[in-house]
């Protein structure tokens, strides 16, 4: 070894063997004067103390923790103010504080306290509702001349916490600033204006009410940050310069400044987060401010600027102000999912300049570009007043084909698009949750143009739509609609009032005025009417709450619930064999019948006049109807509505002009056709000119008794009768008929199906000898000679047999 060497680690360990030496012997002094010492740690202490309590169980050194410096370890030590007995807080309560103190300060029976450290308690800040403050029973550091006047008594210039509670609760206020802090190390410099403080912690937030009533900010956040404080005597300003921290592990700015002079003692806080996640964000703010936008969702992150200002005085709420833009996220709330979404937004607790209150709050958007289900959406400004009851306001833009409302509605959408465009721009103000009391307004208007499209539900295809829809507060006009199906052209134009305000909350009280035009329609297209709705595809409700419109869906809720009032005038109409042209009619939809109160129209040569209504039941749609015919082809007539159901009777034997008036009710299946069977009521009826060409009973009668008088085309002037319609039956009054051919009395009951019973009176008198006689003498010479009785009824094949048989019932003798 050389000798520089070994002298040096000669010289070392005699060193350390002294400083050894040196540490053990100032350990024995502090336990030989631990009483004294303790003494002058608890007078140190106290002297900062005014009518409080310092209470230290116990004192041992801890050489290790402080080297080269010794320090003490107290334990159990606790401060309290004279009144702790009534609000039991006491100032500061832990399990120990470690001491740092100056060693060669001890040689000079001095105590230099150099770092405080304090470990498993809490430190409480307490004033409670009168002003009384725990704290005040500190004394303000004064300079103490050490011996010989000379130098200063040094301040605790470091500090260090360790699983320690510290409360700010000031109830006068309501204010109550909590934090659990894990560890934090700091140390204080002094200087003639004031202090610095620097510390490196890491604490839980429990509490950062500024108003207790109103919540606390950073509830349940973790925080870590190395934090630089000052404060200025003269100004009595603490601040906290903008430095970087994280709260919950998301890196964050902050900065304060709290005034504890005069009155209004403002503070304020400045909080800066770039690309932060919004729910993390919206967390960070008071319980109601966050319960407020709960029902947002941003799958980005956002950057976030938050300014908090108020003043340290009871009751005082704070204001807020926070600023925020993303660009290209994705934002879903309980209505609406918006992609592709870019803004900038505000929210503020003092909208208009007074109160800090969630009346007087708003949250603003500016500059809004979106897609919502595909649908490309534009906002200027859109306002969200009044967060106790929150109101939106906004104008909204659009422009986009037709075919990209498919995906807003999904697989069970009312309408599928194949073709077109629409232009949007409308005036939004109302509520935006459900159950609301604020009168909705909307002012704007939408424009379709060249669509097309189906109407799912009822299987229906349209083209060439045209619309311009007016919304004009709670109104909604609409205009210069057309419409063209395969065999039928619409020209409409409607209004609904209070559409804005009943749309969601009561589409059954709403009321549509519709007017309808046409050249020519055809209802053979519109059958699907008469039968059940179509069910779409219905996907899970998770889905449907991020693919289905609040207000596509409810556009089908609407339509099948109101009351729609349509006029219409229309050129020509068919419907079947059915053909009618000047059709006026003024009728009444809801959702399960349709209410004709009156219709017009012309129709074989005559007119039909006809009120009544209709009841929606799917495969039976029962109906009651009054019509008057006026000069009707009776042939035509009959081929027009299938008969009437008869099966032996049909428009090819038939002819005449047809006046009559009925009462009657029955089924129309989904089909458009008549339900056998299904109509009651009465028909009478006045038949001119009227003729029976090729009726098979009567051909039958002709077989039997008339063989030289012409039975295959049998005409009459005039035939009367009042028929009574039970189902498959016709119940036929005593009725008499003079024809070209045969005299007849009839009476009974004719069935359109199997039950007829009819018996039939034939004078053989030859009706060709009394051409010349009046009608008196007619009436005389028709009951002259012989008299056949004949009776109808089925036969083993369901057609109707004529035999020969006497009458059960004389029929009266009148002429009809």
């Amino acid at each position: 070894m050389q000798k520089w060497l070994r002298i040096t680690l000669i010289v070392s360990g005699s060193l350390i063997g002294l400083l050894i030496l040196l540490w053990l012997g100032l350990a024995w002094h502090i336990r030989h004067n631990k009483a004294q010492i303790l003494r002058q740690i608890s007078d140190r202490l106290n002297d900062r103390l005014h009518g409080g309590e310092l209470l230290i169980k116990d004192m041992e050194p801890s050489l290790v923790r402080s080297f080269p410096n010794v320090s003490v370890a107290l334990e159990g030590v606790s401060v309290k103010d004279s009144l702790w007995n009534i609000h039991h807080h006491p100032l500061v309560d832990v399990a120990r504080i470690f001491v740092k103190i100056n060693t060669f300060s001890l040689l000079k029976k001095q105590l230099d306290i150099k770092q405080i450290s304090l470990e498993e308690g809490s430190i409480y800040l307490f004033t409670d509702s009168t002003g009384y403050s725990n704290t005040g029973m500190l004394k303000k550091n004064t300079k103490v001349k050490a011996e010989g006047g000379k130098g200063i008594a040094a301040d605790i210039t470091r500090f260090q916490l360790n699983n320690v509670n510290l409360v700010i609760d000031n109830q006068q206020k309501h204010k109550l600033f909590s934090f659990a802090i894990r560890n934090l190390r700091g140390n204080l410099r002094n200087h003639d204006s004031g202090w610095v403080c620097n510390m490196r912690t890491a604490l839980q937030v429990a509490s950062l009410a500024f108003n207790t009533e109103r919540g606390s900010f950073l509830k349940d956040k973790s925080l870590q940050t190395d934090l630089e404080i000052t404060y200025n005597r003269s100004r009595k300003l603490l601040e906290i310069p903008q430095q970087v921290l994280y709260v919950a592990d998301q890196k964050i700015s902050a900065g304060a400044s709290f005034s504890f002079g005069d009155q209004p003692r403002p503070f304020t806080v400045h909080i800066i987060a770039e690309q932060i996640p919004f729910h993390l964000a919206t967390s960070m703010l008071t319980p109601k401010i966050t319960a407020k936008l709960d029902s947002i969702n941003l799958d980005n992150p956002l950057d976030a600027d938050c300014v908090i200002k108020g003043r340290m005085q009871p009751g005082d709420q704070p204001g807020v102000n926070v600023t925020w833009k993303t660009e290209n996220n994705h934002v879903t709330t309980k209505g609406m999912e918006l992609q592709e979404c870019s803004f900038t937004g505000r929210f503020s607790n003092e909208w208009q300049p007074g109160e800090h209150t969630d009346e007087n709050s708003v949250v603003s958007i500016y500059g809004l570009k979106a897609r919502t289900y595909g649908i490309p959406v534009a906002a200027d400004t859109i306002d969200i007043t009044n967060l106790r009851h929150p109101t939106l306001a906004g104008y909204f833009k659009a422009d986009f084909p037709l075919t990209d409302l498919n995906d807003a509605q999904g697989e069970d959408g009312v309408f599928k698009f194949t073709g077109g465009t629409a232009k949007a721009g409308l005036y939004y103000k109302g509520g935006i949750t459900a159950g609301d009391t604020i009168i909705p307004y909307l002012k704007g208007q939408v424009q379709l143009k060249d669509g097309a499209m189906e109407y799912t539900p009822r299987n229906l295809q349209f083209s060439a739509c045209n619309a311009l829809m007016l919304f004009n507060g709670n109104d909604l006009s609409m205009e210069n609609i057309t419409i063209k199906t395969q065999k039928s052209s619409l020209q409409m134009e409607g209004s609904v009032r209070n559409i804005a305000i009943l749309y969601f909350s009561a589409p059954e009280k709403l009321e549509l005025d519709w007017q309808v035009r046409s050249t020519g329609i055809d209802l053979n297209e519109f059958k699907a009417f008469l039968g059940k709705r179509r069910q779409g595809k219905r996907t899970s409700v998770a889905a449907n709450r991020r693919k289905i419109s609040r207000i596509a869906s409810q556009l089908d809720v609407m339509l099948s619930s109101c009351i729609i009032n349509i006029s219409v005038q229309l050129d020509k109409l068919s419907y079947g064999n059915f053909m009618a042209q000047q059709v006026k009619a003024d009728l009444s939809m809801k959702e399960s019948n349709v209410n004709l109160r009156q219709v017009s129209l012309t129709h074989a040569g005559g007119t039909i006049n006809m009120s009544g209504v209709m009841t929606q039941d799917g495969i039976n749609n029962r109906f009651k109807i009054n019509t008057g015919i006026r000069n009707v082809h009776v042939d035509q007539l009959f081929h027009a509505f299938n008969n009437f159901g008869m099966q032996s009777l049909s428009s090819k034997n038939l002819r005449g002009i047809l006046s009559a008036t009925a009462a009657i009710s029955g089924n129309i299946l989904d089909n458009g056709k008549m339900s056998p069977q299904s109509m009651y009521g009465t028909l009478s009826f006045d038949l001119r000119q009227g003729a029976l060409v090729h009726f098979e009973p009567l051909e039958d009668i002709g077989n039997l008794v008339f063989r030289r008088r012409n039975l295959d085309n049998i005409t009459f002037d005039n035939v009367k009768n009042t028929l009574t319609l039970q189902g498959n039956k016709i119940i036929v009054p005593p009725m008499q008929i003079n024809s070209s051919a045969l005299y007849m009395d009839i009476s009974g009951v004719y069935a359109m199906t199997k039950g007829t019973d009819m018996y039939i009176t034939v004078p053989l008198r030859n009706p060709k000898k009394d051409e010349d006689l009046d009608k008196e003498e007619k009436k005389l010479r028709r009951k002259k000679g012989i008299i056949l009785h004949l009776h109808a009824m089925d036969g083993e094949d369901g057609k109707v047999k004529i035999k020969l048989g006497s009458k059960k019932d004389k029929p009266e003798e009148a002429e009809l």
